[in-house]
């Protein structure tokens, strides 16, 4: 396969059509519908439904997966094109797959110092829960992941993140719970309620119940706690959720009530074993570190 070939294959999916991709190209139609069947045949599956002539191309099972794959090697191939013209210069893009946590403000502050020191510094953030960012950083599309602790790091060097987000329940401002100051299990009995899907894998709160308690009724889960609360805020249920993701400030429907005893959420900062960091990647991590020693000391 061709990067130049699943460009063509991935602007065709974006722009719902070969002549409108044709024209985002710059190439012939002619052109572009030749890469396309040359595609498939490579293939050897179809990737696009073919309907009436007014309607968009949609795509078929194997063209779902190729699509997805296709941006992965393109971005993989465009990294490593940035990485190689870079050299030993520090500047280029720095991409940190991370779960939403109140701790990114220390990776913030390593970030703002990075670019102080080397404006040819970007950063590319991927929020994202564990199996995601963990894909990422295997298939090298993430110098970095931020991961919520347990996970099996025996793949990766790594260092814990200093603090542990408290985790809690989000609800309307305007539920009899939010007159408590915090929540115990018995509160949770049968409530309706949306789960990270980490913390589902994980389990993160399985021994939090005690003997004869009712687990709570999951109806449904979410990567991003900023969508989940519109659900909430609408009265569909409630969510599990650490602590500062979401503006529960007096009048924006909300209200984040802490769990009891207390659960925190511990996070760690991972990188691949045996992978040479790029310069800029480089001096992020040293950063960081920076960063971490002066609140711990």
């Amino acid at each position: 396969m061709e990067i130049r070939v699943l460009r063509g294959f991935i602007a065709v999916v974006q722009e719902e059509g070969i002549t409108a991709a044709a024209d985002v190209l710059r190439i012939s139609q002619p052109a572009l519908s030749r890469q396309i069947k040359e595609l498939e045949e490579e293939m050897g599956a179809t990737l696009f439904v073919r309907g009436n002539r007014g309607r968009s191309l949609e795509l078929t099972h194997e063209g779902q997966l190729l699509y997805r794959r296709a941006r992965e090697i393109v971005e993989l191939a465009d990294r490593t094109k940035s990485e190689i013209v870079a050299g030993e210069r520090i500047e280029g893009d720095v991409h940190i797959a991370a779960a939403q946590s109140a701790v990114m403000d220390v990776l913030a502050k390593a970030a703002v110092h990075v670019r102080e020191l080397h404006p040819g510094v970007r950063f590319q953030l991927h929020d994202d829960f564990g199996e995601n960012i963990v894909e990422r950083l295997n298939n090298g599309l993430a110098d970095f992941g931020v991961l919520v602790q347990p996970a099996d790091m025996s793949r990766y060097d790594h260092f814990a993140l200093p603090g542990g987000d408290p985790m809690g329940l989000l609800m309307r401002e305007d539920d009899p719970l939010a007159a408590k100051e915090a929540i115990c299990p018995e509160d949770m009995q049968g409530l309706p309620l949306l789960m990270p899907r980490g913390a589902l894998s994980r389990r993160d709160i399985s021994g939090w119940f005690g003997k004869g308690l009712r687990p709570f009724d999951v109806v449904g889960n979410m990567n991003l706690s900023y969508n989940a609360s519109r659900f909430v805020r609408a009265g569909y249920g409630y969510a599990l959720s650490l602590t500062g993701l979401v503006d529960t400030a007096e009048g924006s429907g909300l209200a984040f009530r802490p769990l009891e005893p207390p659960v925190h959420a511990s996070l760690s900062l991972a990188w691949k074993k045996d992978q040479p960091l790029t310069p800029a990647a480089q001096a992020f991590l040293d950063c960081v570190r920076e960063v971490v020693d002066w609140r711990r000391a």
